[in-house]
């Protein structure tokens, strides 16, 4: 065996270990332990900053182990240092040290370094950004000029705020995300993801495009525990995409459909991706009712989206599935209907008051025993920690997203930069709140890009949502205004994870998939605007406009779906599938009802004025 060879077996193997004994601190944490805020993000912080100098090591030649082995004990150290010092801040509050100065300091920039290495160069330059605008900031003019601060200043106040580096926002990581990433990992390991498959194709196989309906469905149940859109196309996209491109689906649709589907899992109730738990965290509001409130949008985005592959599979006349090849819901359900028992367990234990992390934990002991009940074959040891390892990997992006974000927040946090900028918006906006719900769509979708949903939230949280509660939004309705773009954020450019993934697989442009991603998910850009300017569609306020509102929302759904899919009976114009957008929106409006009517009778219209269209070239054609 050469020294490469022996060199990736030792890291593999450490890797292995770190992986391991992350996941029995975070399960004790979740079940018995009492560790502090602090501490539970440094530990987090510690063993998932060294892994991802592990798997990521640098490309330096000659010197590039020692200085990776110096910044895993760097960020170790900075980690011990953190819990260290807050403990003797207990008694000597404010007193800082020179040693606990260089710490912040060297802290600071190792968030930077292995922050580049889990998730690119756009938010850690986000991050020096804001940096220098804390040291520049006293020679900016007007609004956002700020007061001097010293480096020594910045940094302690980074390395040890609440909104800091090891601040809430690595902390959400620690206590809620990682538990139902790992929750995720072995879910998948027991068999759960092609169970859901299954269970997907046997309820709408039979339909036009079957595969691209189990995709949506199978995509949906998935990525609702996942917590990533990309890494839930990966998971999903490589069993659905090639069977939808097999049934004649266009490789670009095929990887639009997956992306759009995986995306949404982020908004899906009852777990959110973990987001709901973090919207809990930092709003203050009951997890039940920011899941009920997130229901009815969440199945608007899945039924337009259903519909409009329904119709695609249609127009581009794609056959419905051959019932002989596909199993009945009562027979899957039947074989596998106790893979679904750890998510009642979840949501049930949620619901009944129990606090998320202990639910997490139970949750996750009962999809052991349901692996070992149902896949006694796959459960081994070997695979038991193989995924405890994904489940690190998985958290990886997103903890260091977090961390990130904490240099983002604790910069604003020091300079005021959140009130100034939600000031911004507003002035801009001469308190429109059309126009300020359109500047935070574009300042979620730019500073979402390239995120993690949950990551990509917070920052919005703390810097856009300040602005729409002062233009009169309620909380629940900002936040998941906030929450949407987030996670679309994945499948708009320049920076689209999902998409790049979805295309990877399915062999298609990246701009092309793209483009078929934005149309197919266009319910996703709509009904925040709703529901930001009436609360009934989040099922808040008076029972007969939450009807009302729901039932014409639906209408609405069916109609934009049509104006996607350019096909109702035959092609259509450009002319009419705008015209049929135009309906939909109106439908979709919840107030004032007359808009409503204006939608409906605008769709009868033109669907009308189709199908008599239809009619006399079918005569034509039977003439002839």
């Amino acid at each position: 065996m050469t020294e490469k060879l022996k060199h990736q077996k030792m890291v593999d193997m450490i890797a292995l270990g770190m992986s391991v004994v992350l996941c029995l601190f975070h399960m004790f944490s979740a079940s018995y332990g009492t560790w502090t805020s602090y501490v539970l993000a440094a530990v987090h912080w510690g063993f998932i900053g060294s892994y991802i100098v592990l798997r990521k090591p640098t490309k330096l030649k000659y010197i590039g182990p020692v200085y990776d082995a110096v910044i895993i004990m760097l960020t170790i150290y900075t980690c011990y240092h953190q819990v260290a010092m807050q403990e003797r801040l207990v008694t000597q509050a404010g007193l800082y040290t020179t040693e606990d100065i260089i710490v912040a300091v060297i802290a600071v920039l190792l968030v930077l370094e292995v922050g580049r290495r889990a998730v690119g160069k756009i938010l850690p330059l986000i991050g020096v950004a804001f940096l220098l605008y804390c040291y520049f900031g006293n020679m900016v003019p007007g609004l956002m000029k700020t007061t001097r601060f010293t480096v020594n200043r910045i940094a302690i106040f980074i390395y040890t705020s609440s909104d800091g580096i090891f601040g809430q926002t690595l902390y959400v990581s620690a206590k809620y995300i990682f538990l139902f990433i790992l929750f995720g990992s072995i879910l998948e390991l027991t068999g759960a993801g092609a169970f859901f498959v299954d269970l997907a194709f046997a309820f709408v196989g039979k339909a036009r495009g079957g595969p691209a309906q189990a995709a949506v469905y199978s995509s949906m149940l998935m990525g609702t525990i996942n917590g990533s859109g990309a890494a839930n196309v990966v998971t999903t996209g490589t069993f659905t995409i090639p069977l939808m491109k097999k049934i004649g689906i266009r490789p670009s649709t095929a990887g639009a459909i997956e992306a759009v589907a995986s995306s949404g899992g982020q908004i899906m109730p009852p777990v959110m991706g973990a987001v709901a738990f973090l919207m809990a965290e930092m709003t203050g509001i009951d997890y039940a009712k920011i899941a009920l409130a997130a229901l009815v949008p969440a199945i608007l985005y899945y039924m337009t989206l259903s519909l409009s592959v329904y119709l695609i599979a249609r127009r581009d006349n794609i056959a419905a599935g051959n019932p002989e090849d596909i199993k009945k819901p009562r027979e899957v359900l039947k074989e596998g209907w106790l893979f679904i028992v750890p998510l009642l367990v979840l949501v049930a234990l949620i619901i009944s008051g129990m606090s998320v992390q202990l639910s997490a934990f139970y949750s996750i002991i009962v999809t052991l025993i349901v692996g070992f009940i149902k896949n006694r074959r796959n459960m081994t040891v070997g695979n038991i920690l193989g995924a405890c390892e994904n489940s690190v990997k998985s958290i990886a992006p997103v903890a260091a997203a977090c961390i990130l974000a904490g240099i983002i927040m604790g910069s604003m946090s020091l300079t005021g930069f959140g009130l100034k900028i939600s000031s911004l918006i507003e002035m801009i906006s001469g308190g429109n709140l059309l126009f300020a719900l359109l500047l935070s769509m574009a300042a979620s979708l730019l500073l979402g890009m390239g995120l993690p949903t949950s990551a990509a939230y917070m920052v919005l949280a703390v810097l856009v949502a300040p602005v729409l509660l002062n233009l009169g939004v309620s909380k629940m309705a900002a936040h998941l205004f906030l929450l949407y773009f987030g996670a679309i954020s994945t499948i708009t450019p320049p920076v689209a994870l999902s998409v790049f993934a979805a295309s990877g697989i399915s062999g298609a442009g990246v701009w092309e998939t793209g483009w078929d991603a934005l149309k197919l998910a266009s319910t996703g850009f709509i009904i925040p605007f709703i529901f930001a300017f009436d609360n009934s569609l989040l099922l808040m306020g008076n029972p007969g406009m939450i009807v009302i509102a729901v039932v014409t929302a639906v209408i609405g759904c069916m109609i934009l779906s049509v104006a996607v899919s350019g096909w109702l009976v035959h092609n259509l114009n450009a002319g009419t599938r705008l015209l049929l957008l135009v309906a939909g929106v109106c439908m979709i409006i919840s107030n004032p009802l007359w808009i409503n009517a204006a939608g409906l009778a605008l769709a009868v219209i033109v669907i009308l004025t189709v199908l008599r269209a239809n009619q006399k070239n079918t005569k034509t054609e039977g003439v002839c």
